[in-house]
């Protein structure tokens, strides 16, 4: 068995640094999404029902299984050439992430909320394709034994990005107003996107021959779409129902409550700062340690044990929400609740990325990575859009119960594979 120096140890590659700027590549938009969108929505007075179904925004992150393909196969004119396949979709996608952050900006959302939601899709759209590419490079650029370590770096990387995005706006936003941090957002994704260009390198790997989607569409189609998810159920045949219903469960219990958490602060009494020190920046470190632990387990003992962990923590930990609606404003168990929710989110993430990064093929990384996380993500976020409706009808307290039971079905399935395995 690996010693725990070891693992320590195994951070300290330089590639994976290029990982874990990657990760902050990724969360730096994906943040802007969620809670300053939510807070600020909540803040003009938009419904709660709303707000809830707003979250579907971010479902382009998990349907982004139906596009990969193209960024696996179809090279853009002179750009692909010149730095490479990886790299040319990365720029693109980042200069138009940076451009839609702008239009948030200056965009009104109780005057014009259908052009802030079309502003934001693009954000969400062109996003989540820039984390094709990202998700296909954090798998390319490491070996099968590392990818724990790979990929809590890129956690790590992602919860940066969520201190600088979520944290450093709120102060922004208290300071001066919404629309300053949206600008101040955008004008470090341009930030990002010269530093990528510049320091992160296209990844050496395995190509099928190059086949034109102009000249023969068909084969093209069958090469990009048919052939990768055909290759993942041949080769998982004996256990694919098992698994698919681990990947789909997994985050049932994180994503139903996710959308309502910046209401209920909200509505709890606690201010900007506080959610932003308290749930932001002291939430993300906790997240990062988790992530690093659970990083530190895969590489001591499995990827399956280290999910069963996971998915136990994540049911337990959600109950502290329900907890915290009976004491009320209170900011020391507030601190409890993020700090055994956050770490046992951290570990959990880390599990499922290197669980779904280790079942893909590299000859197939981008569309069958992309298979995977949707599935892990789109009917959980589906199941989310209707957790404002519960809270109206249920109060919150019953909804974080129902949020924390459905983290069952992971537990069962995690302890049914690994006897299996």
């Amino acid at each position: 068995m690996t010693s725990w120096k070891e693992s320590f140890a195994a951070y300290l590659q330089p590639k994976l640094f290029i990982v874990l700027f990657l990760g902050f590549s990724s969360g730096l938009p994906f943040g802007m999404l969620i809670d300053p969108l939510n807070f600020w929505l909540s803040e003009e007075e938009i419904s709660r029902s709303s707000i809830g179904l707003l979250s579907l925004i971010t479902l382009t992150y998990p349907m982004k299984v139906a596009w990969s393909p193209f960024i696996d196969r179809l090279q853009i004119p002179l750009l692909s050439k010149s730095i490479g396949q990886r790299k040319s979709w990365l720029f693109l996608t980042q200069l138009i992430v940076s451009i839609a952050l702008i239009g948030m900006a200056i965009t009104n959302p109780k005057d014009s909320l259908s052009i802030l939601v079309i502003f934001a899709l693009l954000v969400a759209f062109f996003s989540a394709t820039q984390d094709i590419c990202i998700d296909a490079m954090r798998i390319e650029l490491v070996e099968e034994k590392e990818l724990g370590e790979a990929t809590a770096m890129y956690q790590a990387g992602w919860r940066i990005a969520f201190l600088v995005s979520q944290v450093a706006t709120f102060f922004i936003a208290s300071l001066f107003d919404w629309s300053s941090a949206y600008f101040c957002s955008a004008f470090l994704m341009l930030l990002v996107l010269i530093t990528c260009f510049l320091k992160v390198p296209e990844p050496e790997r395995e190509e099928d021959p190059y086949i034109s989607l102009t000249t023969k569409p068909l084969a093209w189609v069958l090469s990009s779409y048919v052939k990768p998810f055909f290759e993942i159920f041949n080769r998982l045949r004996d256990r694919i129902l098992l698994v698919l219903l681990l990947v789909i469960t997994y985050r049932f219990s994180d994503l139903l409550l996710g959308p309502m958490a910046m209401p209920f602060y909200r509505e709890t009494g606690f201010t900007k700062e506080e959610v932003a020190i308290i749930t932001n920046a002291f939430g993300i470190i906790v997240t990062m340690s988790g992530a690093f632990l659970g990083g530190l387990l895969i590489y001591r003992y499995t990827i399956m044990k280290t999910m069963l962990i996971g998915a136990l923590l994540v049911a337990v930990t959600n109950l502290f929400f329900a907890g915290l609606d009976v004491v009320g404003h209170n900011l020391a168990f507030l601190t409890l609740t993020i700090s055994v929710d956050n770490l046992s989110q951290g570990l959990a993430g880390t599990a499922l990325i290197a669980y779904l990064s280790s079942l893909t093929n590299q000859n197939f990384t981008a569309t069958q990575y992309a298979l995977l996380f949707s599935l892990a993500v789109i009917p959980g976020k589906l199941l989310a859009s209707s957790s404002g409706f519960l809270v109206d009808s249920y109060g919150f307290f019953n909804f974080f119960v129902f949020a924390s039971l459905m983290g069952i079905p992971a537990i069962y399935l995690c302890l049914k594979l690994q006897r299996n395995s």
